[in-house]
């Protein structure tokens, strides 16, 4: 089915080429639409190169495959030369270069079950799903036989039928019309049609790749719909598969976090074992078992390569995962159940991590300088903390400086570490007492009574204690004064600086940083304890575990907690504080948002001059709401 007018059909187009669209207006690429005026050109020769090719012979086999797609079947029209029968089924040309009728018609059936096993189709789990020749339309052959030069002006169609028990969601279409002792690979010119779709994907299909493709039964794109209908069904795709739309390109990702770089490559499992020799048993699918070997041959692969430098000095490459994924999971974000994969279809996600050796992330250089036939480039998304996103393309066409990503931030932008809160007490009420003075009155009191010189004794004692009063006494708390406490505003305003000091610790990266920066805020006995309440609450659950960076903090309640005052020493006090933490963990171009609320009673007291939290205890824990989204260049 060729498209006849502009809103009638959307032709796609792969193998390492963007998603086409032909119409009468022109070429519609992701990048925009190319005039006609560019387009015919080059149309016409791409027609004239192939007329040229089938006028001179083909070395090679090409076949033009439509399959039709429904719920329950798939229906593939193979259009193959007579040449291919000469190719594949070793018919022998008489002397004078002829193919006989009888050989050729042998040719023709043999080619029945040449081509179930070459042109195969596997499900969402890479299960190969049987066909069976439902129908071929041979050429015709002349009683004389065909000369071999000729070959190539005779055709003949088969149809191959696959049945589904439900409708697909994913098909991985795959050819091997080859043979190893061919010097040029074989073509296929595969079109796939969804029934009642107006969406056609079309491109050249080589031996041994393959090609998946997702097809959406509940709201297929309909065949007369418009631009603006189009353009939302395809919005409604991306944001279906989280932005991975492509099952056989490379995705890449550098994150900029003030505490460390993240280079997230997302490979398909047939690039990647075009650069490593990956041991199976079964070429079709990588085992659990077989699982391991391969993530050291990643590991391996990449460990010693593609330099990178952060703040002016070179850092290690960091493997935080390594993770294979099959075509259910869509959201690569998410940890990866360990199962076997497909090798036609699945991926594999790499996150290479890089810590400053100090402070946080200001300066990066970041290089990507492993290519192969397969990868020959890879195209990334730049996602800093401060600043705009951007797209950078690493490529084996550029020079090794070229293959440079560079990035700095703005000394005015680059944060610090919140500073720690000074002790500052109200006085203490006390009362002076004279003790020296005091004994001196008793003495003028009884000691004449032991003296007859009394009025002298006396006049002296009293004398002396006059004299003491100042400079001889001590002070003790005010029996009859209340001891002062915090207002509640200076206590809420030292818990939050104390508590959001706490989260903000969490950006420098390693435990052992951390730990420094968690110094300044948190008493040394519950250092481990509050890390770790941090963290725990911070947590994804289902990304392993994963603790978000913290977006931002919201105090909703607080005041002192007089319940807890009488365990405390003057000037310590309790509050009990309410908040709510917005958290996100990032992947591969997902969003996850998450928002907790939590209740604590924070202990806060004086060490060596500075506020310090010498204990927390949560009350309570809310999930408030879970968000996944994906990051726009508008954003």
């Amino acid at each position: 089915m060729q498209p006849t007018q502009h809103n009638t059909e959307r032709l796609r187009t792969f193998s390492l080429q963007p998603f086409l669209c032909v119409g009468i207006r022109g070429l519609r690429t992701d990048f925009g639409v190319l005039p006609m005026s560019f387009c015919l050109p080059v149309i016409i020769g791409c027609l004239i190169m192939a007329c040229s090719a089938a006028e001179a012979g083909h070395p090679i086999s090409v076949t033009e495959t439509h399959v039709f797609v429904t719920q329950r079947s798939a229906r593939a029209r193979i259009q193959l030369f007579a040449e291919d029968l000469l190719l594949f089924q070793q018919l022998e040309p008489d002397s004078e270069g002829k193919l006989s009728e009888q050989q050729l018609q042998r040719g023709l059936e043999q080619h029945r079950d040449f081509l179930t096993e070459r042109v195969t189709i596997r499900d969402a789990d890479g299960i190969l799903i049987p066909s069976k020749v439902t129908d071929v339309v041979p050429f015709e052959i002349p009683a004389e036989g065909i000369p071999e030069e000729d070959l190539m002006l005779y055709s003949a169609t088969y149809e191959l039928e696959f049945q589904f028990d439900n409708p697909p969601e994913f098909l991985t279409f795959q050819q091997d019309i080859t043979d190893e002792n061919f010097i040029l690979p074989s073509e296929m010119k595969l079109t796939i049609h969804q029934t009642g779709s107006g969406n056609v994907i079309a491109g050249i299909l080589q031996p041994g790749s393959a090609v998946t493709h997702r097809f959406d039964w509940e709201s297929p794109l309909s065949p007369s719909a418009s631009d603006d209908e189009y353009k939302s069904w395809l919005q409604k795709q991306r944001q279906d598969t989280l932005g991975i739309t492509s099952y056989s390109s490379v995705y890449s990702f550098i994150y900029i976090e003030p505490g460390e770089v993240r280079h997230e490559i997302l490979i398909p499992l047939a690039s990647l074992a075009s650069v490593l020799s990956i041991e199976r048993a079964d070429p079709a699918f990588l085992e659990i078992a077989e699982q391991e070997a391969a993530t050291e041959q990643v590991r391996d692969w990449l460990a010693e390569v593609n330099p990178t430098r952060i703040n002016g000095a070179d850092v290690e490459t960091e493997f935080s995962r390594i993770d294979f994924y099959g075509l259910n999971l869509r959201d690569f974000a998410r940890q990866a159940e360990v199962r076997r994969v497909s090798f036609a279809s699945g991926r594999v996600g790499i996150i290479l991590r890089y810590l400053p050796a100090e402070n946080f992330v200001s300066d990066v250089e970041l290089s990507w300088d492993t290519f192969h036939s397969s990868i020959r480039k890879v195209r990334s998304v730049v996602i800093p903390w401060s600043g705009q996103i951007e797209r950078f393309e690493f490529s084996r066409f550029k020079t090794r400086d070229d293959n440079i990503f560079r990035w700095s931030a703005d000394a005015a932008d680059v944060p610090g570490l919140a500073e720690p809160v000074f002790r500052e007490l109200p006085e203490m009420p006390r009362l002076r007492v004279p003790l020296a003075s005091c004994a001196l009155i008793v003495c003028a009191l009884f000691v004449p009574l032991l003296t007859t010189r009394r009025w002298q004794v006396t006049l002296a004692c009293l004398v002396l204690a006059v004299v003491c009063w100042p400079i001889a006494g001590t002070e003790v708390s005010h029996p009859t004064e209340p001891i002062p406490r915090l207002s509640s505003e200076r206590a809420r305003g030292i818990a939050e600086r104390l508590h959001s000091g706490t989260y903000q610790s969490l950006d420098f990266g390693t435990e052992r940083r951390i730990y420094s920066a968690l110094e300044q805020f948190v008493d040394g006995q519950l250092l481990e304890s509050l890390y770790l309440q941090l963290r725990d609450g911070l947590a994804v659950r289902e990304q392993g575990g994963a603790v978000s960076r913290v977006s931002s903090i919201e105090y909703v309640d607080g005041a002192l907690s007089e319940s807890s005052q009488s365990s405390l020493d003057w000037p310590g006090f309790s509050y009990r504080s309410t908040w709510i933490v917005a958290g996100t963990v990032e992947h591969w171009g997902h969003v996850h948002e998450r928002r907790n609320r939590f209740s604590a009673v924070l202990n806060i007291e004086p060490r060596g001059g500075w506020w310090k939290i010498t204990k927390m205890h949560v009350d309570s824990q809310e999930s408030l709401s879970g968000v996944t989204s994906l990051r726009k260049f508008q954003d």
